[in-house]
């Protein structure tokens, strides 16, 4: 069989080209520390170690989810004990206002001292968590939940919603709760009442939340509904400012409310409430006073203040006195068993998330362990290999060396 020198330069050449890749790839896998280097390396490991890597960056999601679902319950831990604390100053200082040792003067002290523990409740209703998210609105979390109307009291501007954090494949954990749940639908021991202005009114008058001065009488009536109407001024002679009370069931007015003076500031007292409205109101202007069986606690400690500064020190004065502190000290105690009821439910979220954390990791070891063992690297197998390989690939060029000088010329 002959063989020519192109066959023959050929054949070393192609010799000393394998062995330089074999090389190269010992080369590329000590370096980058991986055994395989390519899916046609191994296509069956290289399918599962994809799937591995997106299983740990999954994992490296839920992690995140998790972090900022624990930072979340803490936020609303922390605001939620700071509100009680703050409730539990307001109860002690709705019982000293209860002594009926107190005056009139007295209680116009507490109540001041009262509404500042007022504000510092509010501040704490409108809490934002260290993504400035209002913890307490909602799914509307970049709005403030808790408003000062410009009459008094608070508008609620949230909404129910709950968010919720994926925090594995199966498993999701609510991280806030609606303000309005916690702190603005609490059941009141005793029918009460809401004040609200139209939106549509075209003057500058609001109305404040009130306080009942006769709770018989405001139960006598009660579900009903009422609204001040601001009439003309010419319905007065002399034409002056002028209001009437009405029922909304059949627009009636009440007994003694129709077409009464209008001054503002002053009370203004129909079936066991009271309320002010100030400002300038236009003719057509109206005001809703709407029964309910809840009150939110902003309501209950504004109208414990109205009711201290109100009543005098007569013997019928210190009955309402009476009724309005003990009222209060119940729907205060309901809104603290609320939110201990809410700080349980937390730190069962709390465990929740700890658990699954728990299990996370440990998943996330046993995936390294298993994409460690398929595309890890076994350095002293590899450097020995290595060894091997770069002694063949010098021998293979020593060969072709010498190999490639034999000719038939030179023996001529």
């Amino acid at each position: 069989m002959r063989i020519s020198s192109m066959q023959q330069f050929q054949s070393g050449v192609n010799g000393i080209l394998n062995n330089q890749e074999i090389v190269n790839r010992s080369q590329q896998q000590i370096s980058s520390g991986k055994s395989i280097l390519t899916p046609a390396d191994d296509p069956i490991a290289s399918t599962r170690i994809l799937q591995l890597q997106q299983d740990i960056a999954l994992r490296e999601q839920y992690a995140d989810n998790l972090i900022a679902a624990k930072n979340h319950q803490n936020h609303e831990e922390v605001a939620l004990e700071a509100v009680i604390e703050n409730l539990q100053k307001i109860r002690t200082l709705t019982i000293q206002a209860g002594n009926g040792a107190t005056t009139k003067d007295d209680r116009g002290f507490i109540a001041a001292e009262i509404e500042e523990r007022l504000k510092s409740v509010v501040d704490l209703l409108n809490t934002r968590d260290a993504s400035n998210i209002y913890i307490f609105s909602g799914f509307k979390g970049e709005e403030k939940p808790f408003v000062e109307r410009t009459g008094g009291g608070y508008s609620f501007d949230g909404d129910q919603g709950q968010r919720e954090l994926q925090i594995s494949a199966n498993a999701t954990v609510k991280v806030n709760d609606s303000g309005e749940d916690l702190f603005v639908n609490i059941p009141s021991i005793n029918n009460t009442f809401f004040t609200l202005d139209n939106p549509e009114n075209k003057g500058t008058g609001v109305i404040n939340v009130g306080f009942i001065r006769d709770q018989d009488e405001l139960d006598s009536v009660y579900p009903e509904d009422f609204y001040i109407e601001f009439n003309s001024n010419d319905a007065l002679s002399p034409p002056q400012e002028n209001y009437t009370v009405r029922r909304a069931s059949d627009h009636r007015a009440v007994d003694g409310q129709s077409i009464v003076p209008f001054t503002p500031g002053t009370d203004i007292t129909f079936s066991g409430v009271s309320v002010k409205v100030s400002g300038q109101p236009e003719s057509g202007d109206t005001f809703f006073i709407n029964s309910s069986e809840k009150q939110s606690i902003t309501d209950t400690i504004q109208m414990l203040t109205e009711g201290l500064r109100s009543f005098d020190d007569t013997v019928s004065g210190g009955a309402q006195i009476d009724e309005l502190v003990s009222t209060t000290l119940t729907n205060i105690d309901s809104t603290i068993t609320k939110i201990s009821t809410t700080r349980s439910e937390i730190g069962a979220r709390l465990n929740s998330i700890e658990s699954v954390d728990n299990f996370q990791q440990d998943l996330e070891l046993v995936s390294q362990e298993a994409l460690s063992t398929l595309q890890d690297l076994d350095f002293a197998e590899a450097v020995s290999r290595l060894s091997l390989e770069s002694f063949l690939l010098e021998a293979s060029q020593q060969s072709y060396s010498k190999i490639s000088g034999l000719s038939l010329f030179n023996h001529i």
